[in-house]
């Protein structure tokens, strides 16, 4: 299974939703309210070892993740 699947499957999950979640140009895009984003991000953190950032998307319901090496 690819990395951007493995993802999204594991977004998923902690959002008990599917499409809530897309990749484009290697950034994790979630649209959720900031409680379920901090779930994700959280969630994220922990199994990428802190190689995550997270933004908000300026006048959106939207976050970016980005991953680091």
């Amino acid at each position: 299974m690819g990395f951007e699947k493995t993802v999204l499957d594991k977004v998923a999950k902690v959002l008990e939703q599917d499409r809530q979640a897309y990749f484009c140009n290697g950034t994790l895009f979630v649209c959720a309210p900031e409680p379920d984003a901090r779930r994700v991000f959280s969630m994220l953190y922990k199994d990428y070892n802190g190689r995550v950032t997270v933004s908000w998307v300026a006048g959106e319901s939207e976050f970016a993740y980005d991953f680091t090496a």
